[in-house]
């Protein structure tokens, strides 16, 4: 694990073998590890550095990918976060009740497609929001894509609630997928089957990976093996090369603001889900 810098005109391995972090510092902000890095993918916020494989991932970082660039993140608690090509996500909040897991963890999905599947700490941890929705979890991998105006979630294992426009749907059946449209201030969401999936973004990164693994494998530098793309998802065909197939979404210039529902805790089955409202 190595402390992001930026540096040019020096070759990986002056950079491996000079490079020592500064004392304290992933002990303080680090919440993760960049896995996997392919190609463009940069820190934009609290400062601009490019991301490289077995760097940490730290709180209140924004990240973006490019044309044909990707990522796999996995925190401390173990859960996964894949982004593909031009995406921006938020790693908001991050507070660990201890060394692995989260007791709190807010994600803000901006732009493009993600893989999101949770790690071991509790349901009520998470909350993740979009531009246009906010999402409940129990067990669940989910694959989204974030447009300005529609916006996908579809489950690939567990369950999940959704909601916007003060509605909210459950997503049950594999396969399923929430969609979340705005119409001026008017915002719809509705259960249809989906139409698309991030299995053709996967590269060999849709795998769960724990945190311990991650930490041998940039260790030992046993990466690159490539894990299995993903369960069963889409009838659509690969997005072309360069970015995700937004199926008509029109990406934004800047973020969209949530819109800022208020959500309370609801039953869902035997454990519930947990919500949080849009910041």
């Amino acid at each position: 694990m190595f402390q992001r810098i930026v540096l040019s005109g020096l070759a990986p391995i002056l950079f491996v073998a000079c490079f020592t972090p500064s004392p304290g510092r992933a002990a303080a902000d680090q919440i993760g590890l960049a896995v996997t890095v392919r190609n463009n993918v940069s820190q934009v916020e609290p400062k601009i550095s490019k991301i490289a494989t077995g760097d940490d991932v730290t709180r209140d970082e924004v990240v973006t990918t490019q044309d044909e660039s990707s990522a796999k993140f996995v925190l401390k608690d173990s859960t996964n976060l894949v982004l593909g090509p031009n995406s921006r996500l938020k790693l908001d909040k991050a507070v660990f009740s201890d060394e692995h897991t989260l007791g709190d963890i807010a994600i803000k999905l901006t732009l493009g497609s993600f893989r999101f599947i949770t790690g071991h700490s509790a349901k009520e941890s998470y909350a993740i929001t979009t531009p246009l929705a906010t999402i409940g979890i129990r067990g669940t991998t989910l694959d989204f894509l974030i447009g300005r105006s529609r916006n996908l979630v579809v489950l690939k294992s567990g369950e999940s609630r959704v909601c916007a426009g003060g509605n909210c749907v459950e997503l049950v059946r594999i396969g399923d997928s929430a969609v979340i449209t705005a119409n001026g201030a008017r915002i719809d969401i509705h259960v249809e089957p989906a139409s698309w999936s991030f299995d053709s973004s996967c590269n060999g990164m849709c795998s769960p990976m724990s945190f311990a693994q991650a930490e041998d494998a940039l260790t030992t530098g046993s990466l690159g093996a490539g894990g299995g793309g993903g369960g069963g998802g889409g009838t659509q065909s690969p997005p072309p090369s360069g970015g995700p197939n937004l199926g008509g979404l029109t990406p934004p210039s800047t973020p969209t603001k949530n819109a800022g529902f208020p959500l309370t805790n609801s039953g869902a089955g035997g454990g519930g889900f947990f919500q949080i409202s849009p910041h």
